[in-house]
Order: C-alpha cells, then structure tokens, then sequence
C-alpha cells in the first residue's frame, strides 16, 4: 500500500455524512491492557491480555443543519446522545481502501468561536465493548444507486475460516411501490464468478449497523445491493473484515 494524506477521509456517524462538517480527527484508534503475570521461574516478562478500548476525537465547524454535526451531537433533545453510535471512517476514495468501524458512546460536545474565526465543535467517541475494526471498504466512499446493482470485487488473495464483521452506513434512501425496502448484502466467491452471501440486512430508512459473521469468507468480497421495490435509490457505504 502506499502513503495517503488526509485529502480522502470522511466521516460517516449513524448514517449522516459529518465529512462536510469535520476538519480533522486525532486519536483514532485503540488500547490493550497488558496484565502482567511474571512468575518466580520466568527470566522475562510475561503478559496476558486485558480489556480493549478505544477512542477517536473530532474538530469540526460548527453547523446545526438537520443531518450535520452540531445536530447529530446533541440529537437527545439538545443533550448529549445516550445511546450507542455506529461510525464509518473511509481513509481512501476507492473501493478496497483501509476502513476504521467502531460502535461508541458520545464522550463530550464542545463549542468555541470568537469574533475573529469561525465557530467550531469537538466530539469525541470512547469505543463500546470491542475495539475499533480495521477493514475495507466496498464502495467507493459513498455510493448512489437507482437500481439493483452489484459493486466491484476486492481480491484479498485468500479465502479466510475465522469469519469477521461488516458495517453499513445508508445516508440517504427512498422507495416507491413493492415492499418499499433496500436489502443491502455483502457477498463472497472463491472464483469471481458464483457468489453468495455471508451478510445481509435490509433497510428502508436511514441509519447504519456493525455486526459480526462467523465461517469461511472466500477470496473475493464486494457488495449486492437489491431494491424491492418498483423505483428508489438509496445512498451508501459498506465496509468489512476479516477476522
């Protein structure tokens, strides 16, 4: 892989897209505690593994537009959000560029602004219950579609048995006639050919969701979008992992 700037990260947080809001991230990543267990007998430190834990800050400009930061920071009736939050970090424009996932909890929410600069937030996310997923993206930051589509193959080299997890952030989306809904599904192959699904969800809202899967993922990955419905479209990212 080669080195990337900062020019292609976005930010994507319960299906809103901040990146027009977001300036910069610091912090991005995760912790291991590492218990010491050193014996009488050992002649080098020994360690166990402990809990995980992770955190990521955002700087952004202030903007309380529906969708846009200042709003989805304090979407609890002007407080903090109590629940947990799914984001999306692409950190490249094309598909199979690295991804972070992470389910979190809102940490903090601050506001400054003088007369001679514009007014800016900070968020910060602490990382619920398992550390940040570190992936690929299937799409191309975000997709729009019309119409039942597949999206392009990633080659990992490999097939994989140890299962992993994928995530989905759907930005925008409508539906008219039929069931009026979006099945999103991640897809593998051993060939490129013939492929099948390992993950689905299916949607008819916005919104994002993380979840894990179990058992092989084959050696090609890539996205089948399918549309139950007589028109729409819908607006995406799909990021996953193996484990």
């Amino acid at each position: 892989m080669a080195k990337v700037s900062g020019l292609n990260v976005r930010l994507y947080v319960e299906g809103n897209d901040l990146s027009g809001d977001a300036n910069s991230l610091d912090g991005l990543g995760y912790t291991q505690e590492a218990f010491d267990t050193t014996t009488l007998s050992q002649s080098a430190t020994s360690r166990i593994s402990g809990r995980a834990d992770g955190t990521v800050s955002v700087s952004a400009f202030f903007d309380a537009a529906t969708s846009h930061i200042s709003a989805v920071a304090t979407a609890n009736s002007g407080k903090l959000p109590t629940s947990d939050q799914n984001v999306m970090i692409p950190m490249g424009s094309s598909v199979g560029s690295e991804s972070v996932s992470f389910v979190a909890r809102q940490a903090d929410y601050g506001v400054s602004g003088g007369t001679g600069s514009p007014v800016t937030v900070s968020v910060s996310y602490a990382i619920d219950a398992v550390a940040p997923t570190f992936g690929k993206m299937t799409t191309s930051h975000l997709d729009t579609i019309t119409s039942s589509t597949s999206g392009t193959a990633i080659d990992d080299s490999a097939s994989s048995s140890d299962g992993g997890s994928w995530g989905y952030q759907v930005t925008a989306l409508s539906a008219v006639g039929g069931n009026a809904r979006w099945h999103l599904n991640l897809q593998h192959s051993s060939d490129d050919s013939s492929y099948t699904d390992v993950a689905s969800a299916t949607v008819n809202s916005t919104g994002a969701a993380n979840a894990d899967f179990t058992g092989t993922l084959n050696r090609y990955v890539k996205y089948r979008v399918v549309l139950d419905a007589s028109s729409g479209s819908i607006t995406f990212a799909i990021a996953y992992r193996r484990a």
